[in-house]
């Protein structure tokens, strides 16, 4: 996994060699990436990065000022006072691969769907980050997991955040092609989290994201809005979900969603018919 700052200069780099500068193709599409991810100006970048951390979650779990809160068994930490003490480069292989400075597992951090955040939207959020304040308690140790826990534990279905990382790396939802590249990666980003990796779904109440071949337009902005599905039920997460951080999202982000979901449901149906 590349550091930003490696990153960066490679692409100086490259800008500079006329031989690897032959090699870029032209005609190939750009990366996708959130509306907003590319602006120019610092301060548009910042703005862009302070949503994103909202629409990833950030929030959900470290509090609305990132000052950390309890989770389960675990904290979540206070960000304000403890990433001044990470690099970039740090605080990509955290978020990217799951693993902490200090090589201590991590819990509870979603990597395998930030591993697929592109470098323009990471690029954002790590200078919105930088922005914040030291403010807050400091964070707080964990507490010793419940039996409970530690089955799952045992029984493979709970891991450290980096294990989980290698595990789920080359699996990724259906690549529909360029139109829909928007769509899947954002819905790679967001919705695999709870949905899996290839948005298959899990047991409970993460289904398979087929069901949104079910859905008109107008009724999926109300799920992704409000939380409330087709027959008017409540859905307790997608609800807190959808509105502190599905809402968040711009129209456009979630129509290329809806336009992703709804293609790969037909394909899915296209084949299972065939």
């Amino acid at each position: 996994m590349r550091p930003l700052v490696l990153t960066l200069a490679l692409m100086v780099l490259a800008c500079g060699s006329p031989d690897t500068a032959a090699e870029i193709r032209p005609d190939e599409p750009p990366a996708p990436a959130f509306d907003g991810a590319l602006a120019g100006e610092a301060a548009a970048r910042i703005r862009h990065g302070r949503r994103i951390a909202d629409v990833l979650g950030c929030t959900g779990c470290h509090g609305a000022e990132l000052q950390g809160e309890r989770f389960y068994e675990l904290y979540a930490s206070n960000l304000t006072r403890e990433l001044p003490g990470y690099t970039d480069a740090q605080l990509e292989v955290l978020l990217r691969d799951g693993v902490h400075p200090s090589g201590r597992d991590v819990w509870g951090m979603p990597s395998e769907i930030f591993q697929h955040l592109g470098e323009a939207d990471l690029t954002a959020l790590t200078a919105y980050l930088r922005t914040l304040r030291p403010a807050g308690p400091p964070t707080q140790p964990a507490l010793p997991f419940d039996p409970e826990t530690r089955q799952l534990i045992a029984d493979g279905e709970l891991m450290p955040a980096a294990q989980f990382v290698r595990q789920t790396r080359s699996t990724t939802p259906a690549d529909l092609g360029p139109r829909h590249a928007l769509g899947r990666y954002i819905t790679m980003v967001t919705c695999a989290e709870c949905h899996g990796p290839e948005l298959e779904g899990r047991e409970g109440d993460n289904p398979d994201l087929i069901v949104a071949g079910a859905y008109t337009r107008d009724q999926f902005e109300t799920l992704m809005t409000t939380g409330v599905p087709l027959g008017g039920r409540e859905l307790r997460l997608m609800g807190e979900v959808a509105r502190g951080r599905f809402s968040r999202m711009t129209r456009h982000e979630r129509d290329a969603i809806y336009d992703y979901l709804r293609a790969r449901a037909l394909q899915d149906r296209s084949e299972t018919a065939s």
